[in-house]
């Protein structure tokens, strides 16, 4: 449910109502028609309260408070990031104007943002705040914070921030620093359970004979059919700035003022400008009383409880009432309605104590990330302290997201920690778009693509079959609307039959068969070939198959098929060249101590000498000399040269290129990258896809496939096949 802000704003000068329109250093403000994105439908509000004379700040209060709020409706991402960056930068204003005046100012701000049913409040220095519910008032800070840094003293200042779900009737008090002395319990009447208008008089009593700037906030559902003309509402306008103040005359002493009175002289030129025809005095406090008594009788009534009553009366008295004209009721309906109103009132009532719940949780998560990206913020955002405080954010974001999915507000502090952690780990990101969706629905498991000519071959676990796309030799665009089968489990290919399928590559003609083809494995051992040229597709029984224990991937070199059995702790090798048969004493690569490949999950060959890349699912990464059997490097060496994040739960590997564009790509959906590395273990890239939505794709992503010239990645996740490229 989203709620509108009614706001009233007051200053006070000794007990006496200052002339003044909006006033400096105070704002509450809508979104400005051309609001960045994801900023429409937010409402500012901020409270600055500068060291100095009243009358001396105002211009500099009324500047920086201007600047504040298009600082933050011209900034993208989340509200807490977008709130942060604009008070930060609102420091930087009022630091390098003390660094070049005489005088110097420092300040205390309060700031708010209303979104939706939700709000985001961040406090500097001294900023004070009142939260008004039907069950207390909280004081903002709590407590007073052990270091405080007001605005514009230095470069770095303590940021607090808070997060409420907000109900119809809230109200929240900004005042000034020196209203400290002010308690929950002296506030009650001004903030629970009230109207704005009665609660602005309440207020002016309570602050008789002192000095301060003051905005009230009602937080309501509806709006109220008339407000005096001095109020604003979230539902109209932003109210130009106002002009430094004008020596005030006094207008009334602070006593027990009627609302209308007190907001009539504070803006007597608005309210003449805008007056209708003249009315007794008595006509205005009656209309004003009568609105207020109104609105309270609304606020405090429960519409849909005395509706269901009197529908259940009425239905108990159409039953019980039988004219002598009409068929008497059969007991059983009486008796269903008092069994079944008991039970729809107690799953109503239940359902309301688990949303209760589940809206506290999320209220509390998004309380722990706030803390989380200030406590990143404090220790250096971009330094190596702030990635465990980053991580705990993207953590937390997933608990959030399990209790109330597309919440935006948690998505965009995931997103801002992602790109915190992106700038750390130096990641580049890519956009994908959707090359192709299997509408009938699919889990696509692997991607090869064919040499040259364009084509894509995926495998399609869900089915178990073989599916090819016709493209361009680019590979980016489709040239055929469906794609072709080209395998399916149960198919007979003369004296085979395709099993389960559990890979597809592309191999290169051979002295024994010339025409290049796409080659699937099933878990039987069967190799089965199809050739675009003809369309034709062969098969065979690969020997030693029987023994296979646990078959995963396969790759090739030269004339060569490797099929790796991480059952067996085995990489087994076949000579196409000599029809697929194996050399006695040559049956698998040699290692020259155990290569723990029961962990492995895929494996590939350099093209140019054969070295090895083998991936474990527990993110080791080995890479091997075939010659020797001996390690060149692994993860550690992955770590000295440059990769801060290890990975977590990586897939799929490929070698690609030749020479000194020869690269190896592993895909980590368990951290969301694309790692690009060097034939040394080194990190050259880190990548990231995001769709149009800006959701993570390589999170889903089972394998993946890399063009060259200009560089292109292609993904498959779920049922669709993804094409990435740079920005």
């Amino acid at each position: 449910m989203d709620l509108l802000a009614i706001t009233a704003q007051l200053s006070i000068a000794n007990g006496t109502v200052l002339n003044e329109g909006t006033v400096p250093g105070l704002v509450a403000r809508p979104a400005p028609p051309k609001a960045a994105r994801g900023r429409e439908h937010d409402f500012l509000f901020a409270h600055l309260t500068l060291t100095g004379p009243a009358d001396e700040t105002a211009e500099l209060a009324g500047e920086l408070i201007e600047a504040l709020g298009k600082r933050f409706f011209a900034a993208t991402g989340s509200v807490t990031s977008a709130l942060r960056r604009a008070v930060i930068d609102t420091n930087d204003q009022l630091l390098r104007r003390n660094l070049a005046a005489k005088t110097t100012r420092e300040g205390a701000l309060s700031c708010a943002v209303l979104h939706g049913n939700e709000l985001f409040t961040l406090q500097v220095g001294e900023g004070l705040a009142f939260l008004g519910h039907n069950f207390g008032i909280e004081r903002l800070p709590a407590r007073p914070p052990q270091h405080l840094t007001p605005l514009g003293r230095s470069a770095g200042i303590d940021i607090r921030f808070a997060y409420h779900q907000l109900q119809n009737g809230d109200m929240m008090l900004f005042c000034d620093p020196r209203l400290a002395h002010l308690s929950g319990e002296s506030l009650s009447d001004v903030l629970v359970d009230t109207e704005i208008e009665s609660g602005l008089d309440e207020l002016l009593d309570i602050v008789a004979g002192d000095t301060a700037r003051l905005m009230l906030v009602e937080f309501a559902d509806e709006l109220p059919s008339t407000l005096p003309l001095t109020f604003q509402h979230s539902r109209q306008p932003a109210p130009k700035p106002a002009p430094p103040p004008k020596p005030a005359a006094p207008k009334k002493e602070v006593g027990a003022p009627a609302v209308a009175q007190a907001t009539a002289k504070a803006h007597p030129a608005t309210a003449a400008s805008a007056a209708p025809p003249v009315e007794s005095p008595a006509a205005n406090d009656g209309t004003a009383t009568l609105e207020i008594g109104a609105r309270r009788v609304a606020s405090t009534s429960a519409r849909g409880l005395s509706r269901f009553t009197a529908w259940l009366a009425a239905a108990i008295g159409r039953l019980s009432a039988r004219p002598a004209d009409e068929p008497s009721v059969h007991w059983a309906i009486p008796a269903a309605i008092a069994l079944i109103v008991p039970i729809v009132i107690a799953a109503v009532v239940t359902s309301v104590y688990v949303q209760r719940d589940t809206v506290a949780d999320v209220a509390r998560i998004k309380q722990q990330m706030m803390d989380e990206m200030l406590a990143a913020d404090n220790v250096g955002g971009g330094s190596a302290e702030a990635q465990p405080h980053y991580l705990a954010v993207v953590a937390l974001a997933a608990e959030a997201e399990a209790l109330r999915p597309d919440d935006l507000e948690v998505a965009g502090m995931r997103a801002d920690a992602l790109d915190a952690l992106d700038r750390l780990d130096g990641v580049t990101r890519l956009t994908a778009g959707v090359l192709y969706e299997y509408e009938d629905g699919a889990d696509l498991a692997r991607i090869a693509l064919r040499g040259g000519a364009g084509g894509i071959a995926v495998l399609d676990r869900l089915a178990n079959r073989v599916m090819f796309h016709a493209t361009d030799d680019t590979y980016r665009t489709l040239t055929g609307e469906q794609p072709s089968t080209i395998g399916f489990g149960g198919q007979a290919v003369g004296a085979q039959t395709m099993g389960e399928l559990f890979d597809v590559i592309w191999l290169a003609g051979s002295a024994s068969e010339t025409r290049d083809s796409f080659a699937m494995l099933d878990r039987a051992g069967s190799l089965f070939n199809y050739f675009p040229n003809l369309g034709d597709v062969g098969g065979v029984a690969l020997p030693n198959s029987s023994g296979w224990d646990s078959p995963t991937a396969m790759a090739t070199y030269l004339d060569r098929l490797y099929v790796l059995d991480a059952g067996a702790g085995q990489i087994w090798k076949y000579y196409i060249s000599s029809g697929y048969t194996q050399f006695a004493g040559d049956e698998a690569i040699f290692f020259s101590e155990n290569a723990g490949l029961d962990g492995a999950v895929d494996f590939d060959l350099y093209a140019e000498d054969g070295s090895l890349v083998v991936l474990y699912g527990d993110g080791r990464l080995r890479y091997y000399d075939t010659r020797s059997g001996r390690v060149r490097w692994d993860e550690t060496t992955l770590a000295q040269g440059g990769l801060a994040t290890p990975l977590v739960a990586p897939v799929a590997v490929k070698m690609v290129g030749s020479g000194l564009n020869a690269s190896i790509f592993v895909l980590d959906p368990g951290s969301g990258r694309l790692l690009q590395l060097g034939r040394g273990g080194t990190v050259l890239t880190q990548y990231r896809v995001m769709d149009a939505s800006g959701d993570e794709v390589l999170t889903q992503a089972t394998d993946f496939a890399v063009t060259e010239s200009p560089l292109g990645v292609l993904v498959v996740a779920g049922d669709r096949i993804y094409l990435a490229e740079n920005n």
